[in-house]
């Protein structure tokens, strides 16, 4: 039986690489995937105008949607797995709009059928085969650090927080508990805490990382405080940390997205 696979590409004021994103779904990936699924966060600039015109050329079935408000980067991941969970797929491959990333280093994953057998597959900067192109110095230490302090909190080996190339069975998330997460960046680094915790069978994969003309939205020394005193909650307080709702929406609250284009 055939895997039901969706790419979900988050996108806000990327309209200069997704173009670029889009072109490396060449025909080798599609032949993997179902569906690609863009959600635009209301983006300031033509993002929308600029998806539109590249997934015309895009030959599997395609969704924009753009949300009704902008719900932050872990908000529109938490809308993408609503979505994967409510059309059936299997597995939901996350593929930031902003080119930092490139699909076509996850096909050797597909081809062996390595993403059956984890529940979370991450594409790792920092694995040792992996390779960094253009990113800065600061942000190489600030992120081995956040990953070593992981792997001293969770008793294993950390090649990077959830970034920008992943691929998640959707039978791990069908729960929904990803929805009392954050909204904010720090959403990943909460779904990383908690699949360590619930032991589910997590695998790093390396990747091809480039900066470029990417617009990072993350303050690095900021960002980094944040995430290290998550850690400590959790060292403290362990799988209670997950109980309160730290999304700041009230229970129930919708994530919407109107359709902007499908094909």
């Amino acid at each position: 039986m055939t895997d039901q696979i969706m790419i979900f590409i988050p996108a806000y004021n990327c309209e200069k690489q997704l173009p670029r994103v889009l072109a490396k779904i060449d025909s080798e990936v599609q032949r993997f995937v179902q569906e690609i699924v863009i959600i635009d966060n209301r983006s300031s600039d033509q993002t929308i105008n600029a998806a539109k015109t590249s997934l015309e050329e895009i030959g599997i079935r395609v969704t924009l949607l753009r949300n009704i408000q902008n719900y932050n980067l872990g908000g529109s991941i938490k809308r993408a797995f609503l979505y994967a969970i409510e059309h059936g797929y299997d597995y939901m491959i996350t593929l930031h709009g902003d080119d930092q990333a490139d699909i076509r280093d996850f096909i050797p994953m597909l081809e062996s059928g390595t993403h059956r057998d984890n529940d979370l597959v991450i594409g790792a900067r920092f694995h040792p085969e992996s390779d960094l192109q253009g990113y800065s110095l600061i942000r190489i230490l600030g992120n081995r650090v956040l990953n070593i302090a992981c792997s001293l909190i969770n008793h294993r080996r950390v090649d990077d927080l959830i970034a920008g190339i992943n691929c998640f069975k959707v039978d791990f998330f069908r729960s929904k508990f990803f929805l009392k997460f954050p909204d904010n960046l720090t959403f990943d680094a909460h779904v990383l805490l908690y699949a360590f915790n619930k032991k589910a069978k997590v695998k790093y994969v390396p990747i091809t990382w480039r900066e470029e003309d990417q617009i990072s939205n993350a303050k690095v020394v900021r960002q980094a405080l944040i995430i290290l005193c998550l850690f400590f909650e959790y060292l403290v307080r362990g799988e209670k940390v997950f109980e309160p709702n730290k999304s700041g929406r009230p229970d129930g609250f919708i994530y919407e997205s109107e359709v902007v284009f499908q094909k």
